[in-house]
């Protein structure tokens, strides 16, 4: 598994980074490659009165800095890792890189040293989930994880993103260590004029109670990704909610699990948008640590 991490000496990437530094069950397990990647932005080369600007010593002295700064975090990671400096625009070239090295997995803070606190997420967050190929894991700098006995929910729909999710969960689970413990979350609207899809496949006999309806709809969305839990042997539990996902979902988060995993589009995300309104309600209410996983 090849995992990067960007930084910038800021706290929500030191979070990050202690995260991962407390995982050694899986670095013994999945023996994991790590990277820790720097991108500084591009400046402009000029003359001053000392004469030429030497641009490249900027570049090395202000990455040595970073590096240096950070040493304690990075000397607990119980592996060698490896630290590549770039120069860029981070928003575009983090992404790119994680892409063109075909990583599995981005681990990152959801703010950067520039970004305004105000904001849920920063810029080189938001484009990294947006672009990026792998499943990107955000940290934020209030974040607290246990490092171990985590609660890991997977916030699911009818749509094949809670599949992928599920096999992506299953394949690396010792990233959550090995007493990690997983459920499988489904939002039910209350509202009785919502129409599941299963509503327009065929006619649903007029018996039938808006409860049940509810009931067909959150056994339709947690079939299959607890099933594929059940034959790889990990145990599960589906968990209905009901309610404004966007409202619902956040508040369930907070009081009960550790880490959130959601897809990047659920089945009702308009593909002009970045992600799907879920997710992006759950990155603006939440402080937990969020496995996005792409629709790739």
């Amino acid at each position: 598994m090849r995992v990067i991490v960007p930084v910038d000496g800021g706290r929500d990437c030191r979070e990050a980074i202690k995260f991962i530094a407390s995982k050694k069950d899986w670095f013994e397990h999945d023996k994991p490659e790590i990277e820790l990647v720097y991108v500084q932005k591009p400046i402009v080369d000029r003359v001053t009165e000392q004469g030429e600007f030497n641009l490249t010593a900027y570049y090395e002295a202000t990455s040595k800095a970073v590096w240096s700064g950070m040493r304690q975090e990075i000397e607990a990671i119980p592996a060698e890792v490896k630290k590549t400096s770039l120069v860029g625009h981070p928003a575009q070239l983090i992404p790119e890189y994680a892409n063109e090295q075909k990583v599995d997995l981005i681990v990152m803070g959801a703010r950067g040293l520039s970004a305004m606190q105000n904001l849920y997420l920063g810029s080189v967050s938001l484009a990294t989930i947006a672009s990026s190929k792998c499943p990107v894991l955000v940290f934020r700098q209030t974040t607290e994880v246990k490092p171990s006995g985590l609660h890991v929910g997977l916030s699911v729909d009818d749509s094949p993103f809670g599949p992928k999710c599920a096999d992506y969960l299953i394949a690396h689970r010792q990233f959550f260590g090995a007493d990690a413990t997983f459920e499988i979350i489904n939002v039910v609207p209350d509202d009785p004029l919502y129409a599941p899809d299963f509503v327009n496949e065929g006619p649903v006999p007029p018996q039938m109670t808006w409860e049940e309806i509810q009931g067909l709809e959150f056994e339709a969305s947690v079939k299959t990704p607890v099933e594929k839990f059940d034959v790889a042997g990990v145990p599960v539990k589906a968990v209905k909610l009901i309610g404004d996902p966007e409202y619902v979902l956040p508040k369930y988060a907070d009081e009960h699990l550790d880490v959130m995993v959601m897809g990047t589009h659920g089945k009702g995300a308009l593909r002009s948008l970045v992600f799907g309104s879920a997710t992006r309600a759950m990155i603006a209410a939440t402080n937990l640590p969020i496995l996005v996983v792409p629709n790739v």
